[in-house]
Order: C-alpha cells, then structure tokens, then sequence
C-alpha cells in the first residue's frame, strides 16, 4: 500500500471511531466555536439563490445546512463526508429542521464524482486531511463548472490560535510532553502556509487563488467548566493524556478550569483564533 493510500485509511478510521465521536457529542458547542468562519464562508458566496453547492468533509453538517436556507428552492447543497457517523448526525439534523434541499452523502471527497456540475464548492476545516492534496483538489476541480468557485476557511499556524494553544499548554504542563505539529501530515494545521496553498491549488489547475487572513473572537464555552469539557475532549489532547493515570487527567482539568476564569465574560468564555479565507476559480 502507498503511503497516500495508506493515510486514507487511517483518516477514515480516525474519522468513524473517536474523533466521530467527539464532534457528534460536541456538536453544539462545536457549532458555536466554529460559526465565525461559517459566517466568513456565507459573506463570501455572494448567493444568487439557485446554486449548486457541495459542502467537502461537511461533517454535522451545519455549515452545509446555513447555504441550504440561502439557495432555496431552486438551489441545492450536497454535503460529503467519509464519516459514516458524522453523515448520519447530519441527516438528522437536517431531518429535525424540515430542511429538504440538502444531500448528505458518505464518500471520500479526494475521488468522488458529482451528478451535477457544482457552482460553488465550500469547506470548513474539512480538506486537510487528504492523502494527496493535489490530487484531492484537482478531483474537486473537476466537479466545479467553468468558472466555479472554491471558497475554504482553514487555520492558520498553531501558534496563532489560542483557542489550540491554551488547552495544549494546559495538558503539557502535567505531561511534559511539548506538541509538536508536522505541517505536511493530514491536521488541523496542514494549510496553515500560504505558500504551499498556493502551490496545491495552482498544481490542481485552480487560477484566481486568494488568501484573506481573518481574527475571528470564537466562543468556546457558556462557561469555564464548559469550555474545558471541550478542549478535555479534544482528539489532540486526549492523545498527550493517553497514558497518563485519572490523578494526572484531574490535575489538568482543575488547572484548566482555574486559567479559564481569566477568559470568563458575562455572555460566555472566548478565544482569538487566525484563518485563512481562501478563494480559488476554475478557469473559464
């Protein structure tokens, strides 16, 4: 097995055991989090109302639902996701709010092909974790009409994101261990360069590639005990207490929970994150 075809398996592995589980059980306080850059997408789009859109690594499916009451009827949002557990979350969800104008599917984005040609295509941190992201992009071209757009919100570097520093901090100061992050390995991170994102989308036939970076203020809880449930659940942290002992995990929750009253507003617990907004056309 090739080492792209190697990475895909774990990714879906990964992506149908706990890292599913987290953003299912997290789902709310997720959505919360992660609404700023849903709303950078949505400004972005320029909606005419009757578009074809597909929604990669789509997850719970919330960002794909926000363009599925723009397009409206005429318009239809295709939600993909090789998450067997996420797709099934997102069904529902869109089940629950009578929201008809959606497709969720289970598929790898990286080799999936659309029925229809696509005139947008979006993501919310859900393409950086292809084996081979030139090929993944290039395929996602191919789905896109003439003159379509890709619209991505992506982190940048880790070390500008708070709401990934503080709770990393918090872990290593029990484990000693410092994380580390390999910026050509699938993560969170794995876009955060914009020079490289340049070269993945000029390399998958992408012209009128733009990157705008963006500070949005991201609410990660209503409370401190909130927040730290969240980062605690966090696949990044879970991984640096995996061999520690129950006495250690109640250690960094106790310190977690004291540095986050400094973060503490009347409405809720936020944090400064940096993305990148990234918009790309196919050629006409």
């Amino acid at each position: 097995m090739d080492n792209t075809a190697s990475i895909d398996v774990e990714q879906r592995e990964l992506w149908n055991a706990q890292i599913a589980d987290y953003w299912v059980g997290q789902k709310s306080a997720l959505d919360g989090l992660l609404a700023p850059l849903t709303d950078l997408l949505m400004d972005a789009a320029s909606l005419s109302g009757s578009e074809q859109v597909a929604d990669i690594g789509c997850g719970t499916g919330a960002t794909a639902l926000r363009f599925a009451s723009k397009v409206g009827v005429t318009g239809h949002v295709t939600g993909v996701d090789l998450s067997k557990k996420l797709i099934c979350s997102a069904t529902s969800a869109a089940q629950s709010a009578g929201v008809a104008n959606v497709t969720f599917i289970e598929a790898d984005a990286a080799r999936f092909i659309f029925d229809t040609p696509q005139d947008l295509v979006i993501s919310r941190n859900g393409v950086m974790f292809f084996g081979n992201l030139v090929g993944a992009f290039s395929n996602l071209r191919k789905g896109l009409r003439s003159g379509g757009q890709m619209l991505l919100a992506v982190w940048c570097a880790p070390e500008e994101n708070e709401w990934y520093q503080f709770p990393m901090r918090c872990a290593a100061k029990f484990t000693g261990v410092q994380p580390s992050e390999d910026y050509d390995a699938p993560g969170a991170f794995t876009l955060a360069r914009e020079s490289r994102v340049r070269d993945i989308l000029t390399s998958a036939g992408f012209n009128d590639i733009d990157l705008t970076l963006h500070r949005p203020t991201l609410f990660v809880g209503s409370t401190a005990a909130a927040a730290a449930k969240l980062f605690m659940a966090m696949h990044s942290i879970q991984k640096l207490l995996r061999e520690t002992d129950n006495a250690l995990e109640e250690r960094v929750w106790q310190h977690m929970l004291d540095e986050l009253k400094h973060y503490e507003q009347k409405s809720g617990v936020y944090m400064n994150g940096v993305c990148w907004l990234i918009s790309a056309r196919v050629p006409k």
